[in-house]
């Protein structure tokens, strides 16, 4: 079986379109998970080393002993409010490495409602990962 050019031709195409796609999602979702993380580190009275972005598989982000902070990507398609969590959620592994009460606790003093959030996150995050 072979393939007509046209269709080789839309094949590449469709992938040049959704790497440029991704190349500025991932652009954008830097800039403003940077400027989130800095918003809600100064409410939180930490500093975070670096901020970057990734594309995990089942992740939305991720906190690193040394204080890096890895956000994936695709999560800036999601709600304001869901992307607020997952910052603020991340910030507070600075102060505490574990999702202990004192863990909660410490998030729910930004987001009160933070609970239906990870909710909405558990529900429909799959349709953000594509």
């Amino acid at each position: 079986m072979s393939i007509s050019p046209q269709v080789l031709r839309g094949d590449l195409h469709d992938k040049l379109v959704r790497d440029q796609l991704s190349h500025w999602y991932r652009g954008h979702a830097l800039v403003r998970l940077k400027e989130k993380t800095n918003r809600y580190a100064k409410q939180l009275g930490v500093s975070p080393a670096s901020v970057g972005v990734k594309e995990y598989k089942s992740r939305w982000g991720g906190c690193h002993s040394d204080g890096r902070i890895y956000y994936n990507w695709k999560v800036i398609i999601a709600p304001h409010s869901i992307v607020d969590y997952v910052v603020v959620h991340e910030l507070c592994h600075l102060v505490h490495q574990d999702h202990s009460k004192k863990f909660w606790r410490l998030l729910g003093t930004i987001l009160p409602d933070y609970a239906e959030r990870k909710e909405w996150l558990k529900v429909n995050g799959r349709g953000l990962r594509g």
